[in-house]
Formats: structure tokens, sequence, C-alpha cells
């Protein structure tokens, strides 16, 4: 074969498969718009369920705070931090408590544009079960901060074994709505094309507020009533079906 000859012949294989390549391409365009105009073919239903669940409330947070004032900075935050530490210290025969210290501030008060003293304060929140032996844990800390509010809740186990339940009937019922829609389309079957499943945060019961004299008992004080409440769990799924025409 001939130089002349062998460069024809490339040339006829390079176009032969260019060609081959463009057709492929074109085919698989088509077949995606195809399949796409196929797809969406039907009556789209949008539509959502919800499913909710009052759980009484097993977990509960305690608000202590500390205040201090002082002629410095350095003086009202040595008190405020051995203060905070002691009643840490104090809660270590309770390992289930979490603690967290919050609100952290020392700050100058002025009189007649002049500092006459520095006042600071940080809360301390412990969060634990909520059951017997309330006064005990006050009792422990009362030496050391002041009490200043409870809030009851859900605790993070509790609400992830109610949640799993509550998307097991959300996704029940959003089957059952769609096949009860499809049967007043007179539609012979349907398809789910899209589906949103939303678990919003539920809302905390507003804070207990403790009377006056509980931040000045001691000891042998009475249990304080308090009712701890119900908090309500849902969850819910909106989505899509396609109904053939």
């Amino acid at each position: 074969m001939t130089n002349a000859a062998a460069r024809y012949s490339s040339k006829v294989f390079h176009l032969s498969s260019s060609l081959s390549l463009l057709l492929a391409i074109c085919f698989l365009v088509l077949s995606k718009q195809l399949f796409a105009a196929e797809k969406w073919q039907g009556n789209k239903v949008n539509f959502s369920i919800t499913e909710s669940q009052n759980v009484a409330n097993d977990s509960i947070s305690i608000t202590f705070t500390r205040v201090a004032e002082g002629t410095s900075a350095q003086t009202v935050a040595n008190e405020i931090n051995q203060q905070m530490q002691a009643a840490i210290r104090a809660l270590k025969t309770y390992p289930d408590i979490l603690t967290e210290t919050t609100q952290y501030n020392i700050h100058p008060v002025y009189k007649k544009s002049v500092i006459s003293h520095w006042r600071g304060s940080q809360n301390l929140i412990l969060t634990l079960e909520n059951k017997p032996g309330l006064v005990k844990i006050l009792a422990k800390i009362q030496p050391y901060l002041a009490y200043q509010s409870m809030q009851f809740g859900v605790s993070t186990e509790l609400k992830k074994e109610i949640m799993a339940k509550l998307t097991d009937r959300a996704i029940h019922s959003f089957r059952t709505r769609a096949n009860r829609i499809a049967q007043g389309f007179m539609a012979p079957s349907y398809k789910i094309i899209e589906t949103n499943i939303n678990t919003p945060n539920y809302q905390k019961p507003r804070p207990y507020m403790a009377r006056t004299e509980m931040a000045m008992a001691s000891a042998d004080m009475v249990s304080p009533t308090v009712k701890a409440g119900e908090s309500m769990l849902k969850v819910t799924i909106s989505g899509s079906i396609l109904l053939p025409n």
C-alpha cells in the first residue's frame, strides 16, 4: 500500500469513528429526552402527612447562677471561679448529671461616670433525669450558687426512639394516602417521584420559676411541687406521586 493510500485510509477511519461517536451522543441525548418525557407523563399530585405524639418529659435542666461584686475585675473573677468550682466538685457523686457553664461576664459599675466597683456572674446548667432526688441535688449546690430556674424536656435517647416510630408511622400513612388518592382518581397505579421527611425541633415548655424561698433553702427543705408536663414530637412527610394517564 502506498503512502497516499495509507493516509486516505486513515482519514476514512477517523471520519467513520467521529461519525459513530456523534451518532452515539445524539442517541443518548434523544433517549434522555424521551425518557424524561415518558417519566413525567401523567397527573402529578403533591400532598403531605404529619404524625405526632405527646411525650412525657423525662429530662430536667436546672439553672444556677453566681453573682459577685468587688473592687477589681480580678477579685470578682476569683470569687466566681472558686464558687463555681466548688459547686462542680460537690456534684462528683452524681456522675449521670451533665454540667454546663454559660453566660460568664464581668463588667464595671459606674457612679457619676466613675467606676464604683465591678460586678460579674456565671450560670451553671445541670441536665439530669426527671426522677426523685431533686432536693438532694439542690441542697448540694445551694451553698455556692443561687437557684434560678428549671426546665423540662425530652431526653435525647427517648426522642430518638419516639422519632423512629413516628417516621415509620408517617411512611405508612404516606403510602396509605397515596393509595387513596390513586383510587379516588381511578388510576390503576401510582409512582412516588419525590419525598421530603421533615423532623422539626419540638417546642420546649416554658421554664418553671420556683418561688423566692427556694433560693435560700437548706438541706431539709420540702421538695418543690412541679409538673414535668409533655412535649409534642412530630414527623412530616411531603412529596409527590404520579398517576398515569
